[in-house]
């Protein structure tokens, strides 16, 4: 598993295509923070910690992305077939993928959100906004992680990077744009998935009670996870069926 590992990370670090996605999904989120800062986008009850998540959506699409099309470019490359034979146990193989993609978006997003601190505390006027709670950044990491996990695991269940994108589209975006038609279960929903967990935990922009997910902040992590989790054990399953 851990020379697996290393290869996956020598590969993120190494091809330039792949690098340099992780770059721009990286500088996605401060950029986008610099923006609504620049422009008064932010509201008098919002922190600097609060501000600099304001970029939160388009960092996921951009690593969920990035993970997709890893995944997926290892089929369109005809890339896949070399690490199969190179990994026999698909597992590992698997395994060492998803953490390597986890561990790349982990660090990525880590950088993101303290630069986009860094910048609104630099870019709004002295004083204008409280510092908030800085260590609640660490729920942007967590989405970022679920959504590159569930990136690579559509990239590897779809073979494809246009759906694979899609999916991570859909999976960010559509929950709250399609809010209302799911009734009672818009909490459940909604409250998880990913933009939205990282709104609860940081605070700043004030959800309605029927976008919070009722058992808490914790409960919502913890069920974005295992919902990234379950993307992933079907990933596993059908690389195992497929490929093996």
């Amino acid at each position: 598993m851990r020379a697996a590992f290393h290869a996956e990370v020598l590969k993120i670090t190494t091809v330039r295509a792949i690098w340099l996605g992780a770059v721009l999904a990286t500088v996605a989120v401060p950029l986008f923070s610099l923006l609504v800062v620049g422009t008064d986008g932010l509201g008098l009850d919002d922190t600097a910690t609060s501000g600099a998540a304001t970029g939160t959506v388009v960092g996921l699409l951009a690593f969920g992305a990035w993970a997709g099309t890893l995944a997926a470019g290892e089929y369109a490359h005809h890339t896949m077939s070399v690490s199969l034979a190179t990994v026999p146990r698909r597992n590992v193989l698997y395994g060492a993928k998803l953490a390597a993609t986890s561990a790349a978006a982990a660090a990525g997003a880590l950088v993101s959100a303290v630069a986009a601190l860094l910048i609104v505390r630099l870019a709004a006027s002295p004083g204008e906004h409280e510092l908030g709670n800085p260590a609640a950044l660490l729920a942007l990491v967590a989405a970022v992680v679920a959504v590159s996990v569930l990136g690579a695991s559509v990239g590897i269940l779809t073979r494809s990077t246009t759906a694979s994108i899609t999916i991570v589209a859909v999976a960010v975006l559509l929950p709250k744009a399609a809010g209302g038609l799911l009734g009672g279960l818009e909490p459940w929903v909604v409250g998880a998935s990913p933009g939205t967990v990282v709104t609860q935990v940081v605070g700043g922009a004030q959800l309605a009670s029927d976008q919070t997910y009722p058992p808490g902040d914790l409960a919502a992590v913890v069920t974005m996870l295992a919902v990234a989790a379950l993307a992933a054990a079907v990933g596993a399953v059908v690389l195992h069926r497929r490929d093996g």
